[in-house]
């Protein structure tokens, strides 16, 4: 199965609306580019890509051993990877305290991961994906500017979720296959 360890997004309503503010702005249709659904607006720690039901086993016991306090982020700021004059993907920020915390406890997950031989392919950076282009990159250069140091709410970020991904036609379908809980 197709896996990865995430923190999922609970203010889903505000981010939907910053979606639609940002393809009006930019005058993007669903051919330019395609919206993240709400319902899987997550913050991917790692992705661990197709594992054995033996590889989760092992993957669900080093995650249990991840501790963390729950903590309060604030969405801000909108930016492009690799940049926004040909953006790929188009994300929503997150303030730096929250981004801190964020990254610290995906570094943990990582090293917990990194026990059991699994890489991540890239460092973590705290954002959340709203958009991916589809044929061809996109610019955002005056969205940016347009959201800079705004914000889009707030998460309490008090669980960490193993995930399994589900390709269909119309899109991912996310499921939990098993759950940390924040220490209080």
């Amino acid at each position: 199965m197709r896996t990865f360890i995430a923190v999922d997004a609970s203010v889903a309503g505000a981010i939907a609306k910053l979606q639609n503010e940002i393809m009006s702005a930019a005058g993007w249709s669903t051919r330019d580019i395609k919206p993240v659904e709400t319902q899987n607006f997550h913050f991917t720690l790692i992705f661990l890509g197709e594992k054995s039901d033996s590889d989760v086993g092992r993957i669900k016991s080093k995650l249990a051993e991840v501790q963390f306090e729950p903590f309060t982020l604030t969405y801000t700021g909108v930016g492009a990877f690799p940049k926004p004059a040909l953006a790929r993907v188009v994300w929503v920020g997150v303030d730096q305290e929250g981004g801190q915390k964020l990254t610290a406890l995906a570094n943990d997950v990582i090293a917990k991961m990194g026990e059991l031989g699994f890489s991540a392919d890239k460092p973590f950076s705290p954002h959340m994906t709203l958009f991916r282009a589809r044929s061809r990159p996109v610019q955002i250069n005056n969205i940016a500017a347009k959201y800079l140091g705004r914000t889009f709410g707030s998460d309490l970020i008090e669980r960490v979720h193993l995930k399994k991904s589900d390709l269909s036609p119309s899109g991912p379908i996310y499921s939990n296959i098993y759950t940390v809980e924040a220490k209080k």
